[in-house]
């Protein structure tokens, strides 16, 4: 009986020092590492189709750059309208300056939330005249930027002759719509590659203002006295001369100043005892006849 006992023993000491690395090593672990474990593998990856044609490696490039392609590979069904190099250089070229956000969105209204091929387009009811075109959700619409009642995250879909159709903003006054040139590639029903001439273009996501205006300029205020109204100028008059006879230089003012009032008093009183005095005389002279 001894021998299993010990076996039993040397047993159970094997397996609580496995145990215990293993809860060490479960704490260690990333908890990041764990929920991305846990989450289901995408089901294809956008920038890995379009690597493998080379006609879309500007528009690759910006899916990633921008991180679109991740918001993309999230999804299970999508359809990308994809427009060639020559296309995105030209929008680029007369683009330079656009901002990253709008350029985000511009992005995320050529992926449409459905799966389309070349199979459904020939598919669509053609020679009804009035009929409506059919409308598509694209990935704008989830992003949650687009005004109240705006319908830039839609598109319309037009059916064309030969089983082409035309992509356009549901939204009125769309700047540039798109044709369908081709199928690329397709993942029924994951994930569907369409060629198009050219970018669609709504008028809410390039042509909307991004910035306000310049907040006003604050101008600290200083308490200054004010300057003193400038003396009025009178204007300079020049002296006037006399003709005075030859041989002097003499500058003589047209007329004397006037005398004032005691000056004026004073020569009265002198022109008064003048007179008196010669009514004196003249009565003298008359008594003495």
């Amino acid at each position: 009986m001894a021998p299993p006992k010990l076996s039993l023993l040397a047993l159970l000491f094997l397996l609580f020092p496995a145990a215990g690395n293993a809860a060490a090593a479960a704490a260690a672990a990333d908890p990041a590492d764990t929920v991305a474990a846990a989450a289901p593998p995408a089901l294809f990856n956008v920038t890995e189709i379009l690597g493998r044609f080379p006609d879309f490696t500007l528009f690759n490039y910006l899916l990633t750059k921008t991180k679109v392609s991740a918001q993309i590979n999230r999804r299970g069904t999508v359809t990308i309208l994809a427009p060639v190099n020559a296309d995105v250089d030209w929008l680029l070229r007369r683009s330079s300056r656009l901002p990253r956000a709008a350029l985000v969105e511009l992005l995320a209204v050529h992926v449409i939330l459905d799966y389309i091929d070349a199979a459904k387009l020939a598919a669509l009811p053609r020679g009804r005249p009035g009929a409506p075109p059919v409308v598509a959700t694209t990935l704008y619409q989830t992003m949650g930027v687009a005004p109240a009642g705006d319908r830039s995250g839609f598109l319309t879909i037009t059916p064309t002759g030969n089983g082409g159709a035309v992509f356009a903003s549901a939204a009125p006054g769309a700047l540039v719509n798109a044709p369908f040139k081709k199928a690329v590639t397709a993942k029924p029903y994951n994930i569907s590659v369409l060629q198009i001439s050219n970018f669609v273009v709504p008028p809410g996501v390039i042509s909307r203002p991004r910035f306000g205006p310049p907040p006003p300029r604050r101008i600290r205020s200083m308490a200054v006295a004010p300057s003193p109204a400038p003396a009025p100028v009178l204007p300079a008059v020049p002296p006037v001369t006399m003709p005075v006879e030859e041989g002097t230089t003499e500058t003589i003012p047209v007329a004397a100043p006037e005398p004032s009032d005691g000056n004026r008093a004073v020569e009265a009183m002198r022109l008064w005892f003048g007179a008196g005095v010669v009514m004196a005389l003249a009565c003298v002279l008359v008594t003495g006849l």
